[in-house]
């Protein structure tokens, strides 16, 4: 659907301890093929687009910089966290700098 991929797949993660946001572990993996994923939740691709272009104009207005979009996990709101340049570049590195963030609903 976007990218041409064959296949693709799917994690699901939990926290190892409901107090700890820092550590997780994945329960399971699933193989999907895109068209079928699609039709499965029933992907109407306008409103893909439509939601493709929207997030494109969110990050434009942002300064330039690394972002992350999350999910809250019981309600249908999105969060985008602006995050140090150096978030994920390497594992070890655990800074805690103050992150600001964007809610869309």
């Amino acid at each position: 659907l976007l990218a041409g991929a064959d296949q693709m797949k799917i994690g699901f993660c939990s926290r190892t301890s409901p107090k700890d946001p820092n550590n997780h572990q994945i329960l399971a993996t699933q193989f999907y093929r895109p068209k079928d994923f699609a039709a499965q939740i029933t992907l109407n691709e306008g409103q893909m687009w439509a939601m493709i272009r929207m997030f494109i104009q969110l990050v434009k207005k942002k300064d330039q910089g690394k972002y992350v979009l999350m999910r809250q996990p019981n309600k249908a709101i999105l969060t985008m966290y602006k995050v140090p340049e150096s978030t994920f570049d390497d594992d070890d590195n655990d800074d805690d700098d103050k992150n600001e963030e964007e809610e869309c609903k």
